[in-house]
């Protein structure tokens, strides 16, 4: 326990790794681009009260919770770990970037990273990283000036991104609303967009953020001592890479667990077409 804590404090990795047994069975085809998610849960009346309307959400996998859990028993949990490969892209070493890798992924985990603004009223700092993950590769390409890639690349990046191969993580629309002001102007849409929050929306968790989720499914922490860090510094820490590897590859771990458990319900959230507008 105390080197788990102490991992947690730090925000480095911890010694140890883990592996998450899944049951293999065969998947459906993503859905084709513009499927919205399934229809609302059904509203009843109760019965005696004319006026209340009782929301009734649908079967919900037995052996998982509703909410993540908190303090000590949150602690209590093994530290979410990648142990994959992590490759850090900067304008000096963009060459050696895997494109065929990247292009022919079927489902990539997604996130960024931005400089927190901390003062009241004023606009969010440019996006600072992009994370996109495999089931053992991550990549991080860093976008500011100084380090961050040329144009050729964010290019590339851009086509990666409104491509139909499936896109997850959660909060999407903001990820990329920030990235079409500072970095994308002209990407207007995206394909295989999967936000993980829209797939368990239907089922009235109380918490859906990404380390909520995480708890729930995975029963693994994810470590926030970087999250409120320097992003936009040209030279990051080992503990920020680390983090934003696992924030990415946290998403795709995510897909192939809660796909497996919810993907037959009605109520399943397929990959869609996103819009991406300035709102």
């Amino acid at each position: 326990h105390r080197a788990t804590r102490s991992a947690a404090a730090t925000g480095n990795p911890p010694s140890g790794h883990f592996e998450l047994a899944m049951t293999k069975r065969k998947r459906k085809a993503p859905e084709e681009d513009g499927v919205l998610p399934g229809p609302p849960p059904k509203k009843v009346r109760v019965e005696g009260a004319d006026a209340l309307v009782q929301q009734v959400f649908p079967s919900y996998p037995e052996g998982f919770p509703r909410d993540a859990p908190k303090g000590d028993e949150l602690n209590a949990l093994m530290q979410l770990d990648f142990r994959g490969k992590v490759h850090l892209v900067t304008g000096a070493n963009e060459g050696n970037v895997d494109w065929t890798a990247l292009n022919s992924a079927k489902v990539l985990g997604f996130d960024t990273e931005t400089r927190p603004v901390f003062q009241k009223g004023l606009m969010p700092n440019p996006t600072a990283l992009i994370q996109l993950a495999t089931e053992d590769e991550v990549w991080i390409f860093q976008l500011l000036p100084v380090v961050g890639v040329s144009e050729v690349t964010k290019k590339r990046l851009q086509a990666v991104l409104s491509s139909s191969a499936v896109k997850v993580g959660v909060g999407l629309h903001e990820d990329y609303r920030d990235l079409c002001r500072h970095h994308f102007p002209s990407m207007k849409s995206a394909s295989g967009v999967v936000d993980l929050q829209d797939i368990v929306r239907p089922y009235g968790l109380r918490s859906t953020g990404l380390r909520a989720l995480a708890a729930m499914f995975l029963c693994r922490r994810i470590a926030k001592a970087q999250q409120m860090s320097n992003w936009g510094n040209a030279q990051l820490t080992q503990a920020q890479i680390w983090y934003a590897a696992v924030d990415a590859w946290a998403g795709w771990k995510l897909y192939g667990v809660m796909r497996s458990l919810f993907e037959e319900s009605e109520q399943w959230a397929p990959p869609r077409r996103l819009l991406i507008t300035d709102g």
